[in-house]
């Protein structure tokens, strides 16, 4: 009785480090120099436990109407949102937040 309770014990242990885990990652679109691509032919990829959170990263060249955007989507382990003139930086922390 006590090793079926024991065996219990470690698998409810085993379940529950799986679920935590899983938790701490999340989907992210993935790409380098992207555009406004149309979303659904974006790669993806899922954060490791060190990779947290989702980026985006926009930087806006010359003036307009002959402006030009540089986008660049993936994940962070150290992301802070900011803007400012002609760069921005999004951080988010759910599936395909960096859209």
């Amino acid at each position: 009785m006590l090793m079926k309770g024991s065996l219990t014990l470690i698998f409810a242990i085993i379940l529950l480090n799986c679920v935590k885990n899983e938790c701490l990652t999340i989907q992210c679109y993935s790409c380098s120099d992207c555009g406004n691509s149309t979303l659904s032919k974006l790669a993806t990829i899922t954060t490791s436990n060190d990779d947290h959170q989702c980026i985006k990263t926009m930087i806006t060249t010359g003036e307009n109407p002959k402006s030009q955007q540089l986008i660049n989507r993936g994940a962070s382990t150290q992301c802070r949102t900011f803007r400012s003139g002609q760069v921005s930086i999004f951080c988010c922390h759910s599936d395909l937040c960096n859209a």
